[in-house]
């Protein structure tokens, strides 16, 4: 075969894979718009009732410790086949997500996100496109390079249609996912291709967006010393993110005792979880819509009561994750830096609201999770305001350079997990 032969033959390969890119990312926005409509409607139905006792709501306690039993019982007769860091070390191994034991994740997934563990949506979310588009792939016979990118382009477009941005779908796929040795054209070209479809199809069903969902209308313009604030909130907020590192690695310790026993080790963390949710119901759930009701009135929190629900997170989202409950980190992590964010603005009143929540939200889910490019994007989409788009990216670098810093003095697990991998 001659020269010209093969580019253009290598050509029509390239034009095929976008077109491929293309197709996953409209069928996983499809899949995603099915998945976040069931999730919203299971979280309203299970969450709207109540058990009073002495004034305070049980309900949690009971639908937690339930949760428990059936998660245990899923555990037990499927195995744990969800959790951090897994879907990452199938992908970097084989370049694809497994698709096989998709039923009984899903299972754990909707059981966790419905009945109020302080995880994300995100996670699952990964497992179902990317499995799907893994199975699908392989379906039609394709070379492992091409499964690799289209696995990818499967999440990038579940991704840029709940994220509500092409750009976070493709950048937030390469991050959440720790591709390392990325190609430009074969994996962010047609990322940003199933990002925009998935986008498009999307938001044509199901007419939401992230945009501004986090203002500040009382934040009037960024000043210099605002980049300083910046910087100091994301030192404290790395560090807090750092803390959450220890609180994670501790509860997978103490709960670790039980593998052996997963129904015990899922009833006793649901029952953990549900008595002190019962308590501070806003550290329930992923955390999104709780930190708005945070922000939107401060006066009705003290520092104490906010800096309690902050460590509370922690310790909920150590005990989800540890216990059986499977989900995303991200939005619990951006309420931890959220709430701590506020605390700051409050504290250190020269710092403006907006300045504080974004610099801390930026800070701790970076010093968590090597998400710097993700988080600034995804802030940046959610605050929607371009003044404090510095505010974010100083919070990002700083929280992600402090973890750099100080993660390798933290003990080592038995096991590394996905926070750990930077």
């Amino acid at each position: 075969m001659s020269g010209g032969e093969e580019d253009s033959t290598s050509k029509t390969s390239y034009y095929r894979l976008m077109l491929y890119a293309a197709i996953f990312g409209a069928f996983s926005a499809l899949v995603t718009t099915g998945y976040i409509t069931l999730y919203n409607q299971g979280v309203k139905f299970f969450g709207q009732h109540s058990v009073y006792l002495f004034n305070i709501n049980f309900w949690p306690l009971i639908l937690l410790g339930v949760a428990g039993v059936f998660i245990g019982l899923a555990i037990k007769f499927f195995g744990q086949h969800g959790g951090l860091g897994v879907a990452q070390s199938q992908y970097a191994k084989t370049g694809g997500v497994n698709y096989r034991n998709l039923p009984s994740i899903l299972l754990q997934g909707f059981i966790a996100l419905w009945s109020g563990a302080a995880v994300g949506p995100e996670g699952t979310l990964v497992f179902l496109t990317g499995g799907l588009g893994t199975f699908v792939s392989e379906r039609l016979k394709l070379q492992k390079d091409d499964i690799q990118v289209l696995a990818y382009s499967a999440i990038a477009g579940a991704f840029g249609g709940f994220f509500g941005s092409p750009i976070v779908g493709a950048v937030g796929a390469v991050e959440y996912m720790f591709i390392k040795e990325l190609n430009l054209y074969r994996h962010l070209i047609p990322g940003l291709i199933a990002g925009a479809v998935g986008y498009g199809v999307y938001f044509a069903i199901l007419h939401t967006s992230y945009l501004g969902v986090y203002s500040f209308p009382d934040f009037a313009s960024l000043r210099v010393v605002d980049l300083v604030w910046a910087l100091l909130v994301g030192v404290i907020a790395g560090a807090i993110g750092i803390l959450h590192k220890l609180v994670f690695g501790l509860m997978h310790r103490v709960f670790g005792r039980f593998n052996k026993r997963p129904v015990i080790c899922a009833i006793i963390g649901g029952l953990v979880i549900g008595l002190i949710g019962s308590f501070l119901p806003l550290t329930l759930y992923s955390g999104q819509n709780q930190l708005l009701q945070i922000i939107h009135n401060p006066a009705a929190y003290g520092v104490g009561i906010l800096l309690l629900m902050m460590l509370v997170k922690m310790l909920l989202t150590g005990t989800s994750f540890a216990t059986g409950f499977i989900g995303g980190p991200i939005f619990p992590l951006l309420f931890i830096g959220g709430t701590l964010g506020q605390v700051l603005s409050e504290i250190l009143t020269f710092i403006p609201q907006g300045v504080g929540v974004l610099a801390g939200m930026a800070g701790a889910a970076c010093a968590f999770l090597p998400l710097p490019l993700t988080i600034t994007l995804l802030l940046g989409l959610f605050g929607g305001q371009t003044d404090l788009i510095p505010v974010i990216v100083i919070g990002a670098v700083t929280g992600f350079m402090v973890s750099k810093a100080l993660t390798p003095l933290l003990p080592k697990p038995r096991s590394q997990s996905a926070s750990d991998k930077q």
